[in-house]
């Protein structure tokens, strides 16, 4: 028998603290997973919300080709080199079909480049249109695009695309 009474021990908790470190740890990584997926969800939307709203525009383009000489003004002569501004059209169809709003607008400068000599030998000048097509597509709320009361919504898209073509006044291409 001793004459020191054995007392029990106490617990030191070492694996009690490990675990909740543990935790925390792992409480981070899913915050960081959570946030990289949110961040790729988001960079996917923009991704596809861009890539119809290029196809809308494209659609506004080909909406002019269709019909150049009646869609298109003719743009006044100037001394600068600004493209000049023609009249702009909102075609609201697109916005029911896609959920986008394109506004086009159109003009032509009219060009007199050679002679033409017809049948019984009269002489004409050539004259050659070169139309200039601007199409703006946006998913905003207003009624016409580029719409600056969209901007700082975080799913607002928008994109231009520009063409240029050379016609005679008969309608049928350049050469």
């Amino acid at each position: 028998m001793s004459r020191f009474p054995i007392l029990p021990r106490r617990q030191s908790g070492f694996a009690y603290i490990a675990a909740v470190i543990f935790l925390v740890v792992i409480a981070g990584i899913a915050v960081v997973l959570l946030r990289l997926t949110d961040t790729q969800q988001s960079t996917v939307n923009q991704a596809l919300l861009a890539s119809r709203a290029s196809l809308a525009a494209r659609g506004g383009l080909e909406w002019v080709f269709n019909n150049p000489a009646q869609r298109c003004s003719q743009a006044p002569l100037s001394t600068s080199n600004a493209a000049p501004a023609g009249t702009v059209n909102h075609l609201n169809d697109f916005r029911a079909e896609s959920g986008f709003l394109v506004s086009v607008s159109c003009s032509f400068r009219a060009y007199n480049e050679g002679e033409a000599i017809d049948d019984s030998g009269n002489s004409s000048p050539v004259v050659k249109r070169i139309y200039r097509i601007e199409a703006v597509a946006c998913n905003g709320t207003a009624t016409t695009c580029p719409d600056p009361g969209s901007v700082p919504r975080a799913d607002y898209v928008e994109r231009a695309q520009v063409a240029t073509i050379c016609l005679l006044t008969n309608g049928a291409p350049c050469v």
